[in-house]
């Protein structure tokens, strides 16, 4: 029997909940990732002093998920050039936003901006 790749198409489910994330912890095995994702609450500092006394903060596991060495390629393979895209998307985005800036928005009329 000859072999053939089958693509894997993701099905969307409603209620899968999305959670923020701000912390990851990667472990590596020798043959799987293992990804912890967390969320570090800000903190309330009042003084200047408080931050010296601060060596660490902990974030909130919210779940753990393992990825092969094959999967986790594929994942850096996808994410490099939308990465990428979206750097230079927010780049283009604030240079709009500074040209904006430059000019004298008094004048209601587009034509003399």
């Amino acid at each position: 029997m000859k072999s053939k790749p089958i693509k894997t198409t993701m099905r969307t489910d409603d209620t899968l909940p999305t959670y923020y994330v701000n912390s990851v912890n990667i472990q590596a095995g020798l043959d799987d990732f293992f990804l912890t994702f967390g969320t570090a609450q800000p903190l309330n500092i009042q003084v200047d002093t408080d931050l010296s006394t601060i060596e660490s903060i902990d974030a909130q596991a919210l779940f753990r998920c393992a990825v092969s060495r094959s999967m986790m390629k594929q994942i850096i393979d996808l994410l490099t050039p939308l990465y990428a895209t979206q750097t230079q998307q927010i780049e283009e985005f604030q240079s709009l936003q500074r040209r904006g800036e430059d000019y004298d928005h008094t004048s209601s009329d587009p034509s003399e901006l």
